[in-house]
């Protein structure tokens, strides 16, 4: 008897030893770790959901749309999540998305994504495939099939460098932005209007809450916020002119490949420009850059064929050669150094006479002759004369005298009258325009010379740097784009205008967003009389000079076309002649646009650049194919 009592004393001691643990555990649950129990189980239980927004269009000037939106079914592969049966997976999916393994696996395996970001490895897929692959996720761990929304472009490769492309953000791009607008699959723009527009086109995202079980099943929706469309951009740009220009500038520098050089060798013509601007505001009409690509490449993911193509340095095919890159202008130059030598220059006027001779001595140093691109009389001639039959040697004289006021003033480097004068036009600094990574070109002087021991003696300016920069040639490099807003300036007036792509911005509902600014504020120290001079000089080269030839059959009495050629050299056995026309077209005092063309290594400007530019205007007036002449031969050519 004693025995069970004492077994029962033991019993409950033990009981009461259990209530005593298990009510303290409670107490140490609910009390002590309460709270932290409840924001988890909060946590566990409701989930939010980003809803993207659709990024804004881009219509050209006419309200046509060139930039749209479409959705497409994109299977996707997240590399964290694919699980240690990786390889079979793979195989299961090339199997459904009826693709080669070889080029999934390259299509996962790219370095443009991190391991924890989806990959998309397909766009565009049937229905039932992404039903299938939504039926049997047990087989597709880490793939999941979305619905996107991506960029469409109707008229294909159509301006692709001003346009631009979106693509997957990157680590460095969402460590500077904000969560809350971006996550890590994510489009970002990433070249043209689409980068530089980013904020205006991206949109607000959304935002759902949820409330979901232990399983991850959603119960229902708490809350929603929508995403906020992107703004629509209305561009400046003329999508049929631009058409026209690409079309052109593409014939002309095919055929410009079955003419030759002047050492007889066939000419290359690797990459061309056409600029077309409205003088009176700075609006870019059109801006075509050959070789161009399809931003539709981006859209679908390169394939290997296209990224090699991209990545070719020789034809630089992802980089604007319009704003991205700069060139020795050649005579179209002379336009511009004709005005500034009639201003800084005392003993210089434009309606004056000057030699133009076969070749030019700066001072008593006749063993470094500068010599015309081909004999001449020697006789006194005009301005006007001197731009229609492109003389050198007449602008030589200036360029030397500049040379010669800069040592006999003593002036410091930075003070050189002829440098400081091209630098007012715009040359050596960005346009402005609404465009990334722009070029700015080079003005030499002597700072510049300094650093260039190869090319000046010692480092020491010395003549020939104004000399031939008063013909375009040398070391000077513009891109086509300063080109066309320094003639710009000539054409309107005198007013320097800062170019741009985009002339306003709207909502989604067409309500204006933004309105451009005054685009043409800075105005050069011109007299109108000297510009009109000038104008009607550029006129006189399309009827009777170096680009009559060209323009032969041309009806120039019912559109007016003024311009001027240029053929410059590259400084080096290994490239041809860069080929140049800069025109205005319309009333000689008043006119509509400017359109500057460039060929690389196109031999000739009259040659080349001038008949492209002939062919486009005939395509922007409505002309059709006028007759024109074959011209060939140096003796027309304008050097």
């Amino acid at each position: 008897m004693e025995r069970s009592s004492a077994r029962l004393r033991a019993l409950a001691v033990l009981v009461a030893l259990m209530f005593v643990a298990l009510t303290t555990r409670l107490w140490f649950l609910q009390v002590l770790e309460g709270p932290a129990f409840r924001s988890s189980a909060r946590e566990n239980s409701v989930r939010f959901e980003y809803l993207e927004p659709l990024r804004g269009l881009v219509y050209d000037r006419n309200g046509v749309a060139i930039v749209e939106n479409r959705t497409s079914l994109q299977v996707r592969v997240t590399r964290d999540e694919l699980g240690p049966d990786a390889e079979h997976v793979v195989l299961r999916l090339a199997e459904v998305l009826e693709m080669d393994v070889a080029d999934l696996a390259r299509a996962i395996d790219t370095k443009q994504y991190f391991t924890f970001q989806a990959v998309p490895v397909a766009g565009f897929v049937d229905v039932d495939v992404a039903l299938y692959i939504g039926e049997h996720a047990e087989l597709f761990p880490g793939v999941d099939v979305q619905q996107a929304s991506v960029r469409a472009y109707p008229f294909k490769a159509l301006a692709a460098h001003s346009l631009g492309y979106v693509g997957l953000i990157t680590e460095d791009d969402l460590d500077r932005a904000d969560p809350r607008d971006y996550g890590p699959n994510d489009v970002i723009g990433r070249a043209g209007i689409e980068t530089v527009y980013e904020s205006s086109l991206r949109g607000v995202r959304g935002r759902q809450k949820f409330i979901v079980n232990a399983d991850g099943e959603t119960i229902r929706e708490l809350a929603r916020i929508e995403a906020t469309p992107g703004d629509d951009l209305h561009l400046a740009l003329d999508a049929r002119w631009q058409r026209i220009a690409e079309q052109e500038l593409g014939i002309g520098m095919g055929i410009a490949r079955n003419l030759e050089d002047s050492k007889g060798e066939p000419l290359r013509a690797t990459g061309g420009v056409v600029v077309i601007l409205d003088p009176a505001t700075g609006a870019i009409r059109s801006m075509a850059s050959l070789p161009s690509y399809d931003p539709r490449w981006y859209v679908r993911g390169l394939t290997q064929d296209q990224a090699n193509f991209l990545r070719n340095d020789d034809l630089a095919p992802a980089v604007s050669r319009a704003t991205g890159i700069s060139y020795t202008p050649g005579s179209t130059l002379k336009s511009v150094t004709a005005l500034i030598a009639d201003q800084a220059l005392d003993d210089v006027d434009l309606q004056g006479s000057y030699p133009c001779v076969t070749s030019y001595v700066h001072g008593t140093d006749t063993v470094h002759p500068f010599r015309n691109w081909e004999p001449v009389s020697g006789r006194s001639i005009s301005f006007a004369d001197a731009l229609r039959m492109s003389c050198d040697t007449f602008f030589y004289r200036f360029g030397s005298e500049f040379y010669q006021y800069y040592l006999d003033h003593q002036l410091s480097p930075n003070a050189q009258p002829l440098q400081a004068a091209l630098r007012a036009w715009g040359f050596e600094a960005p346009t402005g325009i609404d465009l990334p990574a722009e070029a700015t070109g080079l003005v030499p002087d002597a700072p510049w010379a300094s650093e260039h021991p190869e090319l000046f003696e010692n480092g020491e300016w010395l003549p020939f740097g104004d000399i031939l920069t008063m013909t375009g040639a040398g070391n000077i490099r513009v891109t086509p784009l300063q080109l066309a807003v320094a003639y710009g300036a000539i054409a309107n007036g005198g007013r320097l205008c800062r170019p741009y792509l985009v002339e306003r911005i709207t909502d989604a509902d067409g309500v204006l967003v933004k309105d451009p600014n005054a685009r043409c504020s800075q105005r050069l120290p011109y007299p109108g009389e000297d510009l009109s001079y000038v104008r009607h000089a550029l006129a006189e080269v399309v009827t009777g000079g170096t680009a009559a030839c060209a323009f032969s059959g041309f009806p120039t009495s019912a559109v007016p076309v003024a311009g001027k050629t240029g053929t410059a050299e590259r400084g080096s056995d290994r490239f041809q002649d860069t080929s140049w026309f800069a025109a205005m077209v319309g009333p000689v005092d008043e006119p509509d646009y400017v359109i500057v063309t460039m060929v690389e290594q196109g031999g000739f400007g009259a040659q080349v650049a001038a008949p492209i530019t002939r062919a486009i205007i005939e395509g922007i007036e409505g002309l059709g194919e006028t007759t024109r002449p074959g011209c060939s031969g140096q003796s027309t050519q304008d050097r």
